[in-house]
């Protein structure tokens, strides 16, 4: 059992890095996705098995990879899945950085080792008809599947998309003077808009709405565009039944479907991670005592939050976390399906955050940035960008003649679309390092049971007495305290096996065990009459087994 903190830093050294990631100069779209995922088949077959689970309403592929050795589905195994949000392409870029890294490892001794041990199920990109709106020729941060929607529940569709005013080939906002206006020019930089206060006098303010003109004449502006449903508002979970994106009832796209499905029939997976909105690896969920006495549990139970701590810990040490993220959850989201109905340990984490902007210490540079006392992150950004070189990030505002505004001032611009979700792709091989990083260590943490100390005695002619103790030698347990409380997870079993002319005075054939914790032992005995074999085998599919055999004679 390997347990170098280092693991995938010999991977690192090694320079084994694939050429389908680090040859990419942008975001794959579909195309370039299908291409990476071949060449790793055709490369690295004897440890990799590339399918789709099923196509979108679009047509677009749902990929899985499934990483390991032999027979994968019987190990313990991780899911990783990407593409959790259509606007978050980093999240495809870091479930195949981690597939791809994987894979470039299996010439290192202990990476083959880990990956005879653990299988990874790698989803790269499940909103795959949302990600293709960046590569299209009118880009948006778009989250909805290609399935056609009545939004605004009119009975019509698609009848009020976006609209490009200013010719820029991108959908930002619209700011129109207006003396009722919600929003003020920020002091600090004027190009960002913040919320008005009773101070700010109405000659300054503005109306923020998305560019686009009210075509079906209801008084709102491109609310009801192409696309419908949100894979990360399409779960169980708190669905948000009723709300936009989240589909007539949960689980009702076949993206959300075939993937819930190939779960649900994987006993074997132990945990899941997701690279998307929510967060609880930066910082851990929270626990309150209320959380234990709720009928429906909304939040994380007590053993799992210090689970949730031990290894938001860890990533914090790999992937050098920013300081001051929040754990964050969202209504219908696929992490929190992942704990909170799947019963997994389930870890959440957009990857990548805007880095914080520090007021330069020269007092002539400084003197050019007014203070961003309430600290706004479009300020935060702005300046940032500029710093690290990021072009394009923000469109200028421009006006422009709107027919639903003809007497009032109307300027498009605002920020870039995906600009603010996704690092410039120079740093996307980092990032990938270093959540590979992560999921090998998790690898690593997974519970494991070994029976130890085993024990023989006669006790009369042809009478045995054999004790044995079924330690857990991991540091997770073998199971989610929620998961504990389903049914359908697989307990620890232990079996005991005998031939036909034996029989158990006393002790049980099979034990059945709730979770045991990191180094939790317990002790088993038998009576035994009759001579010859007996095995004990001990485990469950997500926490892997272990097996003896005797011989009384």
């Amino acid at each position: 059992m390997y347990r170098s903190p280092t693991l995938y830093g010999l991977v690192l050294l090694a320079g084994l890095l694939t050429a389908p990631l680090w040859g990419q100069r942008d975001y794959r779209d579909g195309a370039a996705l299908e291409r990476s995922i071949q060449a790793l088949e055709q490369q690295y077959g004897e440890y990799l098995e590339a399918s789709t689970l099923t196509e979108t309403a679009a047509g677009h592929p749902i990929w899985l990879l499934t990483i390991g050795s032999d027979d994968r589905n019987t190990k313990p195994g991780v899911a990783i899945v990407g593409g959790v949000a259509g606007h978050h392409l980093l999240g495809q870029e870091l479930a195949m950085g981690v597939a791809e890294n994987l894979l470039a490892g299996t010439t290192v001794d202990s990476i083959q080792q880990l990956l005879e041990e653990v299988t990874f199920y790698v989803f790269p990109q499940v909103s795959p008809d949302a990600a293709t709106q960046y590569f299209s020729g009118l880009r948006y941060e778009r989250q909805a599947n290609g399935r056609d929607t009545d939004t605004d529940r009119d009975g019509y569709t698609n009848e009020d998309p976006g609209e490009d005013l200013n010719g820029d080939g991108l959908l930002t906002m619209m700011r129109i003077a207006a003396p009722d206006g919600e929003y003020v020019m920020h002091p600090a930089d004027a190009r960002v808009m913040r919320k008005a206060t009773a101070a700010d006098p109405p000659a300054v303010r503005y109306h923020l709405l998305p560019e686009g003109r009210d075509n079906d004449m209801d008084g709102q502006h491109s609310e009801d565009g192409p696309g419908g449903i949100f894979f990360n508002k399409n779960w169980t979970f708190q669905h948000p039944t009723f709300k936009p994106g989240a589909g007539e009832y949960a689980v009702s796209e076949v993206e959300t479907r075939a993937i819930a499905d190939f779960l649900y029939d994987r006993f074997n997976i132990f945990s899941v991670i997701t690279f998307g909105p929510s967060e609880n690896l930066h910082a851990p969920l929270e626990y309150r005592s209320s959380n234990d006495r709720q009928r429906v549990i909304t939040g994380i139970l007590k053993g799992d939050a210090e689970v949730n701590k031990q290894v938001s810990g860890l990533f914090q040490e790999v992937a050098s976390a920013k300081k001051g993220v929040r754990a964050s959850t969202n209504a219908g989201g696929f992490m929190e399906w992942t704990y909170f109905h799947y019963g997994r340990f389930g870890f959440g984490t957009p990857g990548w955050y805007v880095p914080d902007w520090q007021m330069p210490e020269d007092e002539a540079e400084a003197a050019q940035y007014k203070p961003n006392d309430d600290k706004n992150a479009d300020v935060n950004f702005l300046r940032w960008a500029e710093a690290a070189n990021v072009e394009n990030a923000f469109v200028e505002w421009t006006e422009v003649r709107h027919p639903d505004f003809p007497d009032q001032t109307v300027e498009v611009g605002g920020m870039a679309p995906f600009v603010q979700l996704n690092p410039p792709y120079g740093e996307v091989r980092e990032l990938a390092s270093k959540h590979t990083d992560f999921a090998v260590r998790l690898g690593q943490l997974r519970a494991q049971v070994a029976l130890t100390n085993i024990r023989q005695e006669q006790v009369d002619e042809g009478l045995w007495r054999v004790k044995a103790t079924l330690v857990n030698t991991g540091q997770l347990p073998t199971t989610s305290e929620i998961g504990d409380r389903f049914n359908w997870l697989k307990r620890l079993r232990v079996d005991f096996g005998m031939a036909d002319n034996q029989a158990l005075s006393t002790g049980q054939e099979v034990y059945l065990f709730p979770a045991m914790q990191p180094g939790e032992a317990r002790e088993l005995s038998w009576l035994v009459r009759g001579n010859g074999t007996v095995t004990i085998e001990a485990g469950s599919p997500h926490v892997g087994t272990d097996s003896i055999t005797l011989n009384l004679q």
